[in-house]
Formats: structure tokens, sequence, C-alpha cells
């Protein structure tokens, strides 16, 4: 009788390859994210991705309807003008809630379907840049995995902590979405003390499987927040996304999946093309333009705040971010609270004006140099300190030391 060698299915190969990550990151962030008296206010990873394994399973197969171009332009057309609407109502003086309920009920119709979309995009994205890869144990079979999966919903809140004497992440809480502003000021108020302050933040996804993606954002922000989540996957099978939480490992890896983002975004639009009308793309109706840089400001003000922590000046630095903090919602750009723990959060994503780490300009010089995906992540994906991201630039015949925050755009 004559064997044959197995040859697994290639959905299976990733539906395999899927569940190895998803384990694993699970292992991860609950050593990494902390538990304790905040209990009632935690979010649950584990019943996360229970609640939505199956839906995984049947996304990894196939299972569903097929579209052609135009029927998924048109479900994207209808999603992103119905968040729109959303989003403008919500802007009202007086919200309509049964409106509300009637549009956010109507645009579930669309959201598995542009889910897919979504994710068939980013996954044609990172094909044409040279992305795909053998699989462990299979070297013949080159795909890529790990398989896009996403779930547009309201994703979790964020508490941060850092010391009040310097900028530094000391942990993060992940909290449910839904929690009231009086809540989130409960849960701050029992983790502040004189020594440590804290901030409840909304984020924007979570690299957890299926990725948890914001609902209520523009097509665009989507299709980056998507490709960004993509990038933990990929980088967590390689030194950069193993070394996450160690010094520096996660500016590293954030930073990284933020240069990263634009270009895949870049390349899934260009692929597929698609107009979505003025006021109909998922964005909220504009504002009055701000006549200040929130850029400018943030990027002044955090520098600033280095030098006076530094000097121990901490009364004086914590003044300053609540008088910039009314500065700016007196020229229309709101946030809730400014503080140590803020800086530290945005801090991890060092290519932002509230980050004053060296990592970012260092990691958009690294793009600069190379300016194209497969080879930025052949060598990016091997770092894992920022000893080891000098030793790049060096490699590509730049000075480290000239590379510098102040030197940096500001976008």
């Amino acid at each position: 009788m004559d064997l044959r060698p197995w040859q697994p299915p290639l959905v299976l190969l990733s539906t395999t390859a899927a569940a190895v990550f998803t384990l694993a990151l699970t292992v991860g962030l609950s050593l990494s994210l902390s538990r304790g008296p905040l209990a009632e206010y935690e979010y649950s990873i584990g019943r996360w991705q229970a609640d939505h394994l199956a839906g995984s399973i049947f996304s990894l197969l196939g299972v569903g309807e097929e579209l052609d171009e135009q029927e998924e332009a048109e479900r994207l057309r209808e999603y992103f003008r119905l968040t729109s609407a959303i989003r403008a109502e919500l802007q009202a003086e007086s919200p309509d809630r049964a409106l509300l309920e009637a549009l956010t009920n109507e645009r579930a119709l669309y959201e598995n379907d542009v889910e897919r979309i979504i994710e068939r995009y980013v996954t044609d994205a990172v094909v044409m840049a040279g992305l795909k890869r053998p699989l462990p144990l299979f070297d013949h079979v080159k795909m890529l995995w790990p398989a896009m999966d996403i779930e547009l919903t309201n994703p979790p809140q964020v508490l941060v902590r850092s010391p009040r004497h310097e900028i530094r992440s000391e942990g993060y809480t992940l909290l449910q979405p839904d929690l009231t502003l009086a809540a989130i000021e409960r849960v701050e108020a029992q983790t502040d003390d004189e020594d440590t302050v804290s901030v409840v933040l909304p984020i924007g996804g979570l690299a957890v499987y299926p990725a948890i993606i914001r609902e209520d954002r523009s097509y665009y922000s989507i299709l980056r927040t998507a490709a960004h989540e993509w990038v933990h996957f990929y980088l967590a099978f390689y030194p950069l996304g193993l070394a996450y939480n160690a010094p520096d490992g996660a500016t590293l890896n954030e930073t990284v999946a933020n240069v990263a983002e634009r270009e895949i975004a870049r390349i899934a639009r260009e692929l597929h093309p698609i107009d979505l009308p003025e006021g109909g793309d998922g964005r909220a109706p504009p504002r009055e333009r701000s006549s200040i840089s929130f850029s400018e400001v943030m990027r002044d003000l955090r520098l600033t705040v280095d030098d006076l922590l530094a000097a121990g000046r901490v009364a004086e630095a914590e003044a300053l971010m609540e008088e910039r903090r009314l500065y700016l919602a007196e020229h229309g750009i709101f946030i809730r609270k400014i503080n140590q723990a803020y800086f530290a959060f945005y801090g991890s994503y060092a290519t932002l004006p509230q980050s004053s780490d060296p990592i970012g300009p260092k990691v958009e010089r690294v793009w600069e140099e190379t300016g194209e995906l497969a080879l930025f992540f052949a060598l990016v994906r091997e770092v894992e300190s920022v000893a080891d991201l000098d030793d790049l630039l060096v490699r590509l015949g730049v000075d480290p030391s000239t590379v510098t925050v102040e030197g940096a755009s500001v976008e």
C-alpha cells in the first residue's frame, strides 16, 4: 500500500497557528495584567475568547457569503454611513436614544461582512508586501499566518499607573468598556496614593484573538488599527514580540506596529480603492478647527514635564499638566486628565507627540532606510532592546546619536 505524506489544508494549519498564538498570548497577558481589588471592574480576556471561539473558527474556514468587489464596497458604504450618523447624533445637545438604537441595530446587519472585508483587505496588503512564510513543522507550506481575524466592538478600557516622580508604566489593568464616569473616578481614586497616579483611558484595539477593534471609527482608522493588531500577531513569533514585557519591549513593539500599520493601510487602499462620501466615512461631523497644534503643544509639554520631574519638581510638573489641559480645552481639544500615567501610556507609542522616547525617531529612520515592509520586518523583528536597535542603525549606515526626538518631525 502506497502511503502519501500528510498535506493538511491551509485553513486547518492557519486555524492551528491562530489557536497556538491565542493560548500563548492569553497566558502572557494574564501574567502581565494585574488583578486584585478592582476585580469587579476588570475585563476578562478569557471570556472574550471563549465567546468568540466559534466565530473565529468559521471565519478562518471561510464560512460566509462570497461578495464581489461591488458588493463589498456597498457593505462598507452602508456601515460607515451609519457610523457617521451615529456619531453625529451623539454630538447633538440632546441625542435621540430611539434613533441611536435604530441606527446601531441597522449597522449590526453589516458588521460581520465588514469584518471579513477588512480582514481580506489587510491580508491582501501584507501578502502583496511579501510576508508569506513557511509554517512551523510544515516548511513546504508557505502562507500568511497568523490569519487575520477581527471583531468590531466596543473595546475594554485600560487603567494605567505611574510613579509620581517619573513617567514610567507600573502595569496595566483592562477594565470593562461601559464603565460610567463615576465608576472610572472610583477606580482611579482606589489606585492613587501619594506615590502613584493613575488614569483610565480608551483604546482603539487589542491584540487578542480575534483582535478587538473599536467599531465607532472611520474606515481608514479601522483599517490601520486592524493592520496594527496583525503586526503584533506577526511579531509574536519572533524575538521582538517575545521581548514585549522586557525593558523597552512594549515601546519597541508598539512603535514598530505604528510605523508598519501606515504602510499596510496604504497598500490596502491602493489594492482596494473605495470612494466614501464626505460625512459617510465613519468620521463624526467636523468641529471648528482649533487654532493651535495639538502635536506641538503635547510634544513641548512632554519634554518640559520630563525636565521638571528629573529635577524633582513634581508639584510644578503636575500643575503645568493641568494648566496645559485647560489651555487645550479652551481651544476645543478636551482631555479628561493629563498626568504621568497618561504620558506613560501614550509614550509607549514612540511616534506620537506624547512620547519623548528616541525609539520613535530611530524606528522611523529604519523605515526610511529600508522603504519596504518585507525588509523592514526582516530587520526589526530580530531586535530585542534599544542596543539592538542602535546596532541595526549602524549596520544601515546611520549614527544612532544623531537620531533624536528634538530633531524628529511632529505630524
